[in-house]
């Protein structure tokens, strides 16, 4: 039995991937929707197909189960679908049919022990057995009972979507149990310094374009020191990260939890953990399930909140998250906004920290385009996520891009993430950059921006500013480039987290 992992794929962009199934979810049940089931003659003996049909109205924020029972001895489950095509707008608003699957353990709301796999709109078909899976769905044993396909119908046909889900059960002696490989927890023999890494990177295993070997590859082209595995809405990568994991690259599990009314990056996951997305703002699942990720000593990143995508907009509010990616791929429109929203939390005394990623799925997005550089103790899944979490950090475009910003008051310095007790004492602000030649770097308080200063063509150079007491609350540095974008007229080239006065 073959799965389409071995099928031609199509080049994804970043800013493309609202628009499939794998890149949206679906909070807000609605029953199941009816089915029409024949049992269609296999030649195999050894095998059995059953074909579902249905039909779903127009809607964006729908979903559906198939249930299907599985006899003993079932070694194998099968899965493909069709679906009735329908374009209202080419790569933007189109019928898409996403699929996964839960097991016998259940398929509700909350029902950790039943997942065993997503692949939204990426894939029409999959297979999972004992012994393995197609990416995005989790091997293991085909345990008897009810299992049901989900389905995630996103119809903009105004007369609805038919479509037909074909379920092949397999019959015969389970192959050799699959084992995890999850990633180390820490590279070896590094200890506090500067790391760089990019926090929201897909896979095969979602809707990517690369292998895991292949991203670990380009992520140490990159210069990076680290990655986190953000899979939409599946944990099945975070399973077996172990067997590319190399000595100087640190991978940590996580997951883009990809509701229909925003994502967000469950950061710092263990291997065996996996976070619902079926909810919306006002039902308090978000923040159940932000405590439950940060007990386990992960953190939550509101993602590309200012995305214009269907699914793609932040409506959970910032109570319950540490972090906001607040730069999300090639500098854009949708990060200037994301910039403006982050720095009005600032200002109202919410210590949020700012993450910028690559976002990235196909060879075309450049991974480590931004990054976040941060400070950490040693280079280990508990220390990387201490130091984003606080703030420890500042954005880069590139590896080549360096921002060093502290204050200084009273024989006290203080850097990003961290407060400077002040008083009334006299405040020295510095910000020393590098790899930025014909930037503009420029100091940001809470009243503003306070200090401005042009880079040469050397790349290197240092901006200063001096106040007296507390009353600016923060400072933070951006560093822009007088180069348009496709949507802005300059771009970002580094931004710092704040220092805070107190």
């Amino acid at each position: 039995m073959t799965s389409d992992r071995d099928q031609p794929r199509p080049a994804v962009r970043r800013r493309d991937v609202f628009r499939l199934g794998g890149a949206v979810a679906l909070g807000g049940l609605l029953p199941m929707l009816p089915a029409r089931a024949a049992r269609a003659g296999a030649p195999d003996p050894g095998s059995t197909t059953t074909t579902f049909t249905g039909h779903s109205p127009a809607g964006f924020d729908q979903w559906a189960y198939v249930p299907f029972h599985v006899p003993d001895g079932v070694n194998r489950i099968s899965v493909s679908r069709t679906f009735h095509p329908f374009v209202l707008v080419p790569g933007l608003l189109e019928n898409v049919l996403d699929i996964g699957i839960f097991g016998a353990a259940g398929w509700f709301a909350g029902d950790e022990a039943g997942f065993r796999g997503w692949s939204g709109g990426a894939r029409s078909s999959f297979t999972l057995s004992a012994s393995d899976a197609t990416p995005g769905y989790l091997a293991g044993p085909i345990v008897p009972g009810t299992w049901a396909v989900a389905l995630g119908p996103i119809v903009y046909d105004p007369r609805g979507m038919d479509w037909t889900v074909e379920v092949t059960l397999e019959f015969g002696p389970p192959g050799p149990a699959f084992e995890p490989s999850p990633a180390p927890a820490q590279a070896t023999g590094r200890g506090p310094g500067w790391y760089r890494g990019d926090m929201h990177l897909h896979t095969v295993h979602s809707d990517g374009q690369r292998t895991p070997d292949q991203l670990v590859a380009d992520a140490r082209a990159r210069g990076l020191d680290f990655v986190a595995s953000t899979e939409h809405n599946t944990r099945a990568a975070n399973q077996i990260w172990g067997r590319s994991a190399t000595d100087d690259l640190l991978i940590i599990g996580g997951e883009e939890v990809t509701t229909r009314h925003g994502h967000w990056l469950a950061l710092g996951l263990p291997p065996d953990r996996w976070i619902d997305w079926r909810y919306g703002p006002g039902e308090g699942q978000f923040a159940a399930y932000a405590d439950t990720v940060r007990a386990g000593g992960g953190i939550v990143v509101a993602a590309h909140p200012s995305s214009p995508g269907p699914g793609s907009t932040w409506e959970f509010g910032y109570d319950h998250v540490d972090g906001i990616e607040v730069w999300n791929g090639p500098w854009s429109l949708d990060d200037t906004n994301s910039v403006r929203i982050w720095d009005g939390l600032l200002r109202d005394g919410r210590r949020v920290a700012a993450l910028g990623n690559s976002d990235a799925h196909g060879p075309a997005d450049v991974v480590g385009l931004p990054q976040t550089v941060v400070y950490a103790s040693e280079l280990s899944r508990s220390a990387i996520l201490a130091g984003v979490r606080a703030g420890r950090s500042y954005l880069a475009e590139s590896a080549d891009v360096t921002l060093d910003l502290t204050a200084a008051a009273g024989g006290r310095v203080a850097g990003p993430g961290q407060a400077l007790p002040v008083g009334d004492d006299t405040v020295d602000v510095t910000a020393r950059v590098a790899g930025v030649p014909g930037c503009t770097v420029s100091l940001h308080t809470g009243r503003g921006q306070v200090a401005v200063g042009l880079v040469g063509r050397s790349g290197a150079g240092v901006v200063t500013w001096r106040t007296r007491g507390a009353d600016a609350g923060f400072v933070r540095a951006e560093v822009l480039r007088p180069q348009p974008s496709s949507t802005t007229l300059t771009t970002m080239a580094a931004l710092s987290n704040p220092v805070w006065l107190s």
